[in-house]
């Protein structure tokens, strides 16, 4: 007789459970955005130590039985980049006297030194004038890659703030170029580097008096993402370096990049591509400018 009642309950059971969100509705409290975003935030910290154990095995493993997936040449991945330059022929950032990569009269974009081998993702990011000195990284903007390289969406990442020109570049198309860092290895590489000071309170370098760095409104989130707590009081160079490259959806290229696209806005702002003919030209007129 139980057994005759059994499904007649389990339906009875499967309504109450399907409606129960809408039964328990009223009687829920909202949660606050700082709460939501601190939950947020551990819960990314601990998805990305996860990651980053997981990374260290498989590393150890592949050396413990011969591999050498270290020295392997990295994927290309097929990615559009975008980067902005208000300055593209100069080697010096002229409002902070910083230096970048820039255009050669050769028509090759190259960073400040595309031999080194020492400076590090971080410490390009956490970006220190007398690292970037030595930087032979290009930073570029891009949506991620999957693990076969290609980009899980169709769209161009652009950040018109930094700059009037554009400079576009697919890695796939330039078989001389360097090697392509995503956002993966530059978030892991942060997370892990022991750089000194990086866990130093963050201050605007920039600015006199060193003011405390603050993120901005719409940063929190952002801050969140990458697992910092976005309601403290103060943050870490690392923490902020994080934010920034994730906030800017980073790629860095390491070396000299041969194949690549420059445009300049037209007198109706419209961005047009500058004939690599014209760069010899335009290399000029940037070192005669006083």
């Amino acid at each position: 007789m139980f057994a005759s009642k059994l499904p007649k309950l389990a339906q009875t059971s499967t309504r109450l459970f399907k409606h129960t969100s809408q039964l328990s509705r009223p009687f829920s409290t909202q949660v606050h955005p700082d709460q939501a975003l601190q939950e947020l935030a551990h819960k990314n910290k601990a998805r990305n130590n996860g990651l980053d154990l997981m990374n260290d095995i498989m590393g150890a493993e592949d050396r413990r039985h011969g591999g050498n997936n270290q020295l392997a040449p990295r994927i290309r991945p097929d990615v559009d980049l975008s980067r902005r330059d208000n300055h593209p022929f100069n080697e010096v950032q002229p409002k902070y006297d910083t230096p970048k990569s820039a255009i050669d009269k050769g028509g090759k974009l190259q960073p400040v030194d595309p031999k080194d081998r020492a400076v590090t993702l971080t410490e390009h990011v956490d970006g220190a004038k007398e690292i970037k000195a030595h930087s032979p990284y290009t930073s570029f903007s891009g949506v991620p890659v999957g693990v076969d390289g290609k980009a899980t969406q169709k769209k161009l990442v652009d950040n018109p703030d930094y700059g009037q020109n554009r400079i576009l570049h697919n890695p796939t198309q330039d078989a001389k170029g360097g090697d392509v860092f995503d956002q993966f290895d530059i978030q892991r590489d942060l997370r892990t580097s022991t750089h000194p000071g990086l866990d130093e309170t963050a201050v605007n370098r920039s600015q006199p008096g060193k003011p405390l760095w603050q993120p901005e409104p719409h940063e929190r989130k952002i801050l969140a993402d990458v697992g910092v707590d976005p309601t403290k009081s103060s943050f870490t160079f690392r923490e902020r370096a994080m934010m920034n490259s994730a906030r800017d959806q980073e790629y860095l290229v390491r070396g000299t990049i041969h194949d690549f696209t420059l445009e300049r806005p037209n007198d109706q702002g419209e961005l047009k591509p500058v004939p690599r003919e014209q760069f010899g030209d335009l290399f000029d007129t940037a070192h005669t400018k006083k």
